[in-house]
């Protein structure tokens, strides 16, 4: 473990008004040989997540009672078990350790006793309560916003209820050895938790601020910091996203968002911004249509780079297919070596 490195980032994250950036591919070695560099990237320990189940959305679903059901091509997902307000008022909240997420659970404490003392484990994916609300609810999900408020109200109040106690239990069983960020994969310590909130861009700001926010800010009273996600970042939702307590550190899909220069305008200063960068990110719509000479991988970083502010705060992750190209990591590195980003330039080494 690198322990300057982690005080460093800690620091980052607890004081995001500075002009600060990071990146991560959590120290890859094959990056780490084709730069000839032991620690190439800002991950200070090693994270391992729980896999097969880690990146399941619909672990909770499971949770809740509704059966599981396999696509076409084997893909696990769930069956909707409501139909209207009759449903909500007989599902009762599981035990934590019941299904799936007691499953999840019972395989973090087999990996506690194999794993070296320094190696995190990470937050398992936890849907919003009004994401679970969705895998559960049949197609007449998006009109009982309309016409059952009161029984979709009742539903997110069982979802939050579990959500805090599932992830009061992570706590309790990984404690100090609980990486808090589910996506992207940063590094981070066991300090708050992670939710992804997707299903914000199909619905109105409105219904979103009623429906979804005020469960966030449950969970994240009882939790602590939100490492935050959601796909779609628009103006629409700026300002509901501005009234999500205690964010730590956001992340957003860089081709379904607002242009990324306008994003870091927006929220520097608030928070740690944490984009995710691929091998092909750049022919996403989000980025093809800025028509901002965006050709490749390293272009995209250069444009977040340039578009940093004073009070930006930059955790980037770099995903293992961009990674694993030799071409552009030795041009990323070169780029952020240039720009006095690297762990070596920083006195790191």
């Amino acid at each position: 473990m690198n322990q300057r490195m982690r005080d460093i980032l800690t620091e980052a994250y607890r004081h995001p008004h500075r002009k600060c950036f990071f990146y991560t591919g959590n120290n890859h070695p094959d990056a780490g040989k084709v730069l000839g560099k032991k620690q190439w990237d800002w991950t200070p320990q090693p994270t391992v997540n729980i896999e097969p189940w880690y990146s399941h959305t619909h672990t909770l679903a499971l949770a809740f009672g509704a059966p599981p059901c396999y696509t076409s091509g084997g893909k696990e997902w769930v069956q909707k078990i409501i139909t209207g307000p009759a449903e909500v008022s007989k599902i009762k909240i599981p035990p934590v350790w019941s299904g799936r997420p007691g499953q999840l659970l019972d395989k973090a404490c087999e990996m506690l006793t194999q794993l070296p003392e320094e190696t995190l484990i990470r937050l398992p994916d936890i849907q919003s309560p009004l994401g679970v609300a969705e895998l559960l609810w049949d197609e007449s999900f998006y009109t009982s916003f309309l016409i059952e408020p009161q029984a979709l109200h009742e539903l997110l109040e069982k979802i939050t209820s579990f959500i805090i106690a599932y992830i009061t239990e992570w706590k309790k069983v990984l404690g100090h050895r609980l990486n808090a960020a589910c996506h992207p994969h940063l590094w981070a310590t066991h300090e708050g938790y992670y939710i992804s909130d997707d299903v914000n861009s199909m619905i109105s700001p409105e219904q979103h601020e009623e429906f979804s926010i005020p469960y966030i800010n449950k969970i994240t009273e009882a939790c602590g910091h939100l490492f935050y996600h959601s796909c779609t970042w628009t103006p629409l939702y700026f300002e509901n996203i501005r009234k999500i307590h205690s964010i730590k550190a956001a992340n957003w899909s860089t081709g379904t968002s607002a242009d990324p220069a306008l994003l870091i305008k927006e929220f520097s200063g608030q928070f740690v911004l944490a984009p995710h960068i691929g091998l092909d990110t750049h022919t996403e719509e989000g980025i093809s249509t800025l028509n901002k000479n965006i050709r490749d991988a390293v272009d995209l970083v250069r444009y977040y780079l340039d578009s940093m502010q004073e009070n930006t705060t930059m955790y980037m992750v770099l995903q293992e297919d961009l990674v694993k190209d030799e071409d552009m990591i030795q041009r990323l590195y070169r780029l952020f070596d240039e720009r006095g980003y690297t762990p070596e330039a920083r006195g790191l080494s």
